[in-house]
Parts: C-alpha cells; structure tokens; sequence
C-alpha cells in the first residue's frame, strides 16, 4: 500500500519542478526528499521522475501518480478534517434512545445544555439528536448492537434491572412519586398523602406495563383494595390522568409523568416519597465517539437540575 508521506512528497516534487523547492516547501532537507522519492520508486518498480536541464519532471508513470496524487490526498485532507470536526465537536449526530416522557420532556432539556456547551454542534439550523422512542430492554438491545448511541431508560426501586455486560448505567436523578387527585379531590390542597388516605377512593390503573405495576405495588404494600378502573388501553401516562382530571378516580404516577395542567390535576408528594424511580442514562461502556459522550456530560446537568427541583439525589 502506498505511503502517504511518500506520495506527499512526490506531489510535492512535481508541484515545485526540483528537489530543493519541494524540500523547502516540507521543510526538509533535500536528501531526505531524495531519499522518499527513490523508496517510491522501489515499491512501485518504476521510475516516475526525471532529471532535465530545467528540474525535475514526470515520466508517464509519474504523471499518472501525481493525478491521482491530487485525489486521494485531497480525500485524505477532507477525512482528517471531518475527524477533526468530531475531535473539536463541531459536528456530529447521537441517535438517543428515551421512553416517551424523557422523549418529551428530557431531549428539550438536554438540547438547551448541549448548544449551550457546544453551539458548534447546531450550527446551520442542525440538530445533533435523532431521537428514538425505546423502552429499557429494547435500549439495552440497541445499544449492544449500535443502533443508538445513549439512552435515557428508568427503574424502579422495587424492580431492579441490572445492566446486561459491557453498558454502563450512570444515575441521573430520583424521580418520586405523587399521588394524582381531581383538582376538587377532599385532599388536592394538601402537603402531602399517604396510600392509606386514598384507601376509599376509586383508583385509575393503566392495562399493563410499567404504570400497572406501579400501581398494583403501593396497593399491596398498603395494603389496600381500592375499586379500580382501567385508563385505556396501554401504559400511555396521559390515559390514567386524564380519567383523574374529569373525577373518575385517583392514581400515582412518578413526577417526570405529570403531563395533565394543575388546575385539572393536583399532584400531591406521597408521604416517604416511596417508590421512587431512578432515571438513567446508559451507554456501552467502551463508548468513544465525542458528540455521544458530550450527550453523556449534558445529561448529568439535566440530572443534577432535576435533583435540585425534587430534593432527591440519584443513588
């Protein structure tokens, strides 16, 4: 395989007609250019410049190296300068894996962070984050397979879900949990509830899912069998409020979920503030490229603000 150098500097020598000329122009020593041009040859088996009264010039094989001299290391000046554009983060795109409530709420707040920190990465109108809807166990997949880059994935205190090998988990903050009553609810203006103060009520319950089993825990940990009714037909967040705000019963959901308006919904912090959930970013742990892991450092700030709002740290 041809050496770079080598083809450098004999594109040098024919640029400059001699020697000493491409020798200056590299700052080299002449025999040093000397030397390069006569190894080229050797590996080539041909001889690709000749001495004349005027300099030096191409044979037709060195006229044929020279074109496409001009071509590969021009390519190799853009490669190196596409490199360098990551290197320096001034480009670059991360696809983020989120489950829908840190797609909407999380990827806004990562977004202001990052063109804060590097508005390089934004310039000309480009977003940096290709968003993919995922939950954890099709991110952990994802990531394996490098499909995504970073994820944001939650778990819950009473379900953990260690990592599988080679992705690392870092903890961004503790989401906790707030009990969902009707804006007129006998409780909304209160500081805050315990499970057994709902015990009378109809509680809202998604199908499955996440939400389900939110639900079914504080209930049996209570314990309390509560009439429920089911929101939906999933574990969409929005269904179960949506229920609550027009009276037909109360729920828990973690704070990041709260999406109905407060004067629909009063949000109220349950007493203990369990179970709380832990919301995570992940990325496999060999993770290089800069862009992702400026994603990675972005994150955490979103994290450390989120903790600041709620009052609780992330393990």
């Amino acid at each position: 395989m041809l050496d770079v150098v080598k083809l450098a500097t004999f594109r040098a020598v024919i640029q400059h007609g001699s020697f000493s000329a491409a020798a200056k122009a590299l700052s080299l020593t002449q025999p040093a250019v000397s030397r390069q041009i006569s190894l080229l040859e050797r590996q080539l088996h041909t001889q690709l410049v000749r001495r004349t009264r005027h300099g030096v010039g191409a044979t037709e094989a060195g006229r044929v190296l020279a074109q496409r001299a001009d071509t590969i290391l021009g390519q190799l000046a853009r490669v190196e300068a596409e490199v360098a554009d990551l290197a320096g983060l001034r480009s670059g795109r991360v696809r983020l894996g989120s489950f829908m409530t840190a797609l909407v709420l999380l990827s806004s707040e990562l977004s202001v962070v990052l063109e804060r920190r590097h508005p390089d990465l934004f310039r000309q109108g480009h977003n940096p984050i290709e968003d993919v809807l995922v939950d954890r166990d099709t991110a952990m997949e994802q990531l394996a397979k490098a499909e995504i880059d970073v994820a944001i994935v939650f778990e819950h205190a009473f379900e953990p879900d260690p990592p599988p090998p080679g992705v690392e988990i870092v903890p961004l903050f503790a989401d906790p949990p707030r009990a969902l009553l009707p804006a007129r609810h006998r409780l909304s203006g209160a500081t805050q509830v315990s499970v057994g103060d709902l015990a009378d009520d109809t509680w809202v319950r998604a199908h499955h899912g996440s939400a389900a089993r939110l639900v079914d825990h504080v209930l049996l940990a209570a314990p309390i069998k509560p009439g429920i009714v089911l929101a939906g037909h999933g574990d969409e967040p929005l269904e179960a409020q949506a229920l609550v705000a027009v009276g037909r019963g109360v729920t828990i959901a973690h704070d990041l979920n709260v999406l109905v308006r407060p004067d629909q919904i009063a949000a109220v912090p349950i007493a203990g503030g369990e179970p709380v959930r832990h919301i995570q970013a992940a990325i496999v742990r060999d993770q290089r490229a800069p862009a992702a892991r400026a994603v990675l450092d972005a994150l955490r700030e979103v994290g450390r603000r989120r903790a600041r709002r709620t009052d609780v740290v992330p393990p």
